[in-house]
């Protein structure tokens, strides 16, 4: 069922799609998808929490922060974004377009939103004495928040770049932007 959503928010828009719609394409009946998920609204959630597992978030996270040294952990912290937002573009996109029409849905998002800030600070905290002259620790969090944000992986995937070409971008701006040099 979670499938089935995924597949027709991405490809209808959250609004158009319809449980019975959903139902249908999943293979179950229209009570059923109720009964396990209660609602549209739960769908997305579902999906969200889906992709993070099937990306392995927790477990790549991780592996980034187990990273001391700043030059590895930049470049790993961009291999992460990348596999996050190519794994899961659709899914940001099914959020973004719910957001629009939902309440609850954009309440819940900027809270995921807002942990997603703390996760990824956490990336550069440890690196504050390595900042370039005059990067504070608040701006280093914000300059890696706005790097690494999906709407760059978006755009610039819709100019040709590839996954390839943005994480190598990725990488060596974050060393750039943040990282004194040797």
């Amino acid at each position: 069922m979670v499938a089935a959503a995924r597949e027709r928010f991405a490809t209808q828009g959250f609004v158009a799609t319809t449980v019975p719609q959903i139902a249908k394409r999943a293979g179950v009946a229209v009570p059923t998808v109720y009964w396990a998920f209660g609602s549209k609204r739960a769908l997305v959630k579902a999906i969200r929490d889906e992709w993070l597992a099937e990306a392995r978030t927790g477990e790549r996270l991780a592996r980034v922060l187990a990273i001391d040294e700043a030059s590895a952990r930049m470049d790993a912290a961009a291999a992460f974004m990348a596999n996050q937002w190519l794994t899961g573009a659709d899914v940001v996109a099914i959020q973004l377009d719910a957001m629009r029409s939902d309440a609850a849905i954009a309440a819940d998002v900027r809270g995921v939103l807002a942990e997603r800030a703390l996760r990824l600070r956490a990336i550069v905290e440890p690196l504050e004495g390595l900042f370039r002259a005059g990067v504070t620790m608040s701006q280093a969090g914000d300059i890696f928040l706005a790097l690494t944000a999906f709407e760059v992986y978006r755009d610039l995937i819709g100019r040709g770049w590839t996954t390839d070409a943005y994480t190598q971008w990725l990488a060596r701006t974050l060393r750039e932007s943040l990282l004194a040099r040797p």
